[in-house]
C-alpha cells in the first residue's frame, strides 16, 4: 500500500525539491502537488522521473471547502503546509492585507481541512526566520528557537501570526503540528513565481556559473554574509518530520540551518564564479549591517536532537547546485 502526503504550494522551489526528494527515498510513496497555479515548464522536467506518482491539482488554500475535499478525497497521511507570500517591499505597501490572507488565513483553511480528514497524522508548517525580525544588534551567539519573536515586516508578521494558528490547532484537536523555521535557501528550482520575486545571492551566483560569465555586486555585498543551507538538506528535514522521526517532533519548533555564518567572498570562492563589483541596476545588492535575527546565525542542535538530521558541509551544498545550475543552464528558470 502506497504512503500518501500532500503539499501545498508544491510550485515554490523549497516545496518541488522536498517532493522529489521524497519520492525517490520512499519508492511507494505518492504525492498530492497543489499550488494556485498550474506547474511549470521548469517543474515538470524537475519532477519528470516520479511524476507518474504526483497528482497536480491547481488549489487556492484560501479556498476552505475545496482544500477539504481534495485531502478527504485524497487521504494524505501527512501534510506538508508552503503555500506563502514571501516578502516583497512593493507588496506590503501596495496590500498589506494579501500577507495575512495566504499566509494566515490559508494556514487556517489547511489545518481545518487536515483536522476533518481522518487519515491525516500531520501537518508540517513551513514558516519562516523573518519572524526573528530585526534581532538584538550586537549578538554573536547563534539564535534557538526560544529566541523573542518581533517580526520587522508584514511577511513577519503573517508567519508569527500563522504559527500561533497551528500551534492552536494542534491543542484543540490533538493534530501533531511541527513548524520549521527556513533561513537563507537556495538549491534547484530557486526561480521567479507569482508568489517570489527576490532570488538569493546563490541563484545569481550559479546562473552566472551556469552562463560562464562574471556577476556584478554592489561593493557592500562583498562585505556580506548569511546562513545559507541547501534546498535538499532542508528537503531531508521535512521527510524526517513527515515520517515523524525523533521523540517529540509533532509538536517542535525547528531552525532549518547550516547553523554558521558565511562571508560572501568565501561563498563566491565555493561557486567558482568571478565576481566585479558595480552600482548599476544590474548588479546584486546585500547589505552588510544585518548580522542578527532574520539575518543572524541560527542554532540547530532541537533538530539534530529531535530528527537525528545536521545539514552537509556547505562546501558540498554549493557544489551539487552549481553542477546542477551548468546542467541545466537552458531551463527557463535560468535563463530568466
Amino acid at each position: 500500500m502506497s504512503t500518501r502526503i500532500a503539499v501545498t504550494g508544491a510550485g515554490g522551489f523549497v516545496m518541488s525539491v522536498f517532493i522529489r526528494h521524497h519520492l525517490r527515498h520512499h519508492p511507494d510513496a505518492e504525492v498530492l502537488a497543489l499550488d494556485i497555479t498550474e506547474p511549470d515548464e521548469d517543474l515538470r522536467a524537475y519532477l519528470a522521473d516520479v511524476a507518474a506518482r504526483v497528482e497536480f491539482r491547481r488549489c487556492d488554500v484560501r479556498d476552505a471547502s475545496t482544500v477539504t475535499e481534495l485531502l478527504t478525497g485524497y487521504r494524505p497521511r501527512a501534510v506538508v503546509h508552503g503555500a506563502t507570500v514571501t516578502h516583497v517591499p512593493r507588496w506590503e505597501r501596495e496590500d498589506p492585507g494579501r500577507f495575512l490572507d495566504v499566509n494566515v488565513m490559508g494556514t487556517s483553511a489547511v489545518l481545518d481541512a487536515a483536522r476533518r480528514t481522518p487519515s491525516v497524522q500531520r501537518v508540517v508548517h513551513i514558516s519562516s526566520a523573518a519572524v526573528y525580525g530585526a534581532g538584538t544588534p550586537g549578538r554573536e551567539d547563534p539564535q534557538d528557537e526560544d529566541t523573542p519573536l518581533v517580526p520587522d515586516e508584514m511577511y513577519g508578521v503573517s508567519k508569527v501570526s500563522s504559527e500561533l494558528v497551528a500551534r492552536r490547532f494542534a491543542d484543540l484537536y490533538g493534530l501533531a503540528v511541527p513548524i520549521v523555521r527556513f533561513t537563507k535557501v537556495f538549491g534547484p528550482m530557486e526561480r521567479p513565481t507569482s508568489s517570489r520575486t527576490a532570488m538569493s545571492l546563490p541563484y545569481h551566483l550559479a546562473r552566472a556559473a551556469a552562463a560562464g560569465r562574471p556577476l556584478t555586486v554592489t561593493p557592500r555585498t562583498l562585505r556580506a554574509a548569511g546562513d545559507w543551507i541547501s534546498a535538499v538538506d532542508v528537503a531531508d528535514a521535512l521527510d524526517r518530520l513527515c515520517a515523524g522521526t525523533g521523540p517529540g517532533s509533532g509538536s517542535a519548533v525547528l531552525n532549518l540551518a547550516s547553523g554558521s555564518l558565511t562571508p560572501v567572498p568565501e561563498l563566491v570562492d565555493l561557486f567558482g564564479t568571478t565576481v566585479v563589483t558595480g552600482t548599476g541596476a544590474e548588479a546584486v545588492d546585500m547589505d552588510p549591517l544585518p548580522r542578527t535575527g532574520k539575518n543572524g546565525t541560527y542554532a540547530i542542535h532541537r533538530a539534530a536532537d529531535l530528527l537525528g538530521w545536521r545539514p552537509r558541509d556547505l562546501r558540498r551544498q554549493v557544489a551539487e547546485y552549481r553542477d546542477w545550475a551548468v546542467s541545466h543552464r537552458d531551463t527557463p528558470a535560468l535563463r530568466a
